[in-house]
């Protein structure tokens, strides 16, 4: 599997990573871990969809009973990687840009599967979702609302 996103991401940005650890789900994705800055992260490249802005990306696994269920908010890894690209951008180069989103960040936008303390109740997360990277206009308001909320995370890094 070829993890040609992620591979663009470090040559525009020059950052080094470990050797990528890849999942057996969700190859579709590019999806594996990695080691960058002494930290790992979970990396997935999103999909482009035809009919609906923005794009899409699976994040789940297959627990001992090989059922699908979205991570936790425990999870080892520091964040979730997302990379999208904008083939579409009307210009002879395409746009290129990743989502950064810490455990928290994806805690907070209810991705992530809350554990549930005595004083907060657990919450089932996501096993995908859809990203609006900054360049994506004409949303509806529900969309909008997502961008926002994912915008802090998000880094155009070429063209």
């Amino acid at each position: 599997m070829g993890f040609l996103s992620f591979e663009r991401y470090l040559t525009a940005t020059e950052t080094t990573a470990g050797a990528i650890d890849p999942e057996e789900q969700n190859t579709d994705y590019e999806s594996g871990r990695v080691e960058i800055d002494g930290q790992w992260w979970r990396i997935r490249t999103a999909r482009i969809t035809p009919t609906k802005p923005g794009a899409f990306v699976a994040v789940w696994r297959r627990n001992a009973a090989g059922e699908t269920e979205p991570f936790t908010d425990t999870d080892a890894c520091v964040g979730l990687l997302v990379f999208v690209t904008d083939t579409n951008a009307g210009t002879d180069a395409d746009r290129h840009g990743v989502f950064a989103f810490t455990r928290e960040h994806l805690a907070q936008l209810r991705i992530t599967e809350q554990t549930g303390t005595a004083s907060t109740p657990r919450r089932q997360g996501k096993r995908g979702f859809r990203v609006y990277p900054g360049w994506c206009t004409g949303l509806n308001p529900q969309a909008s609302r997502m961008q926002r909320a994912q915008l802090p995370a998000f880094r155009e890094f070429g063209r």
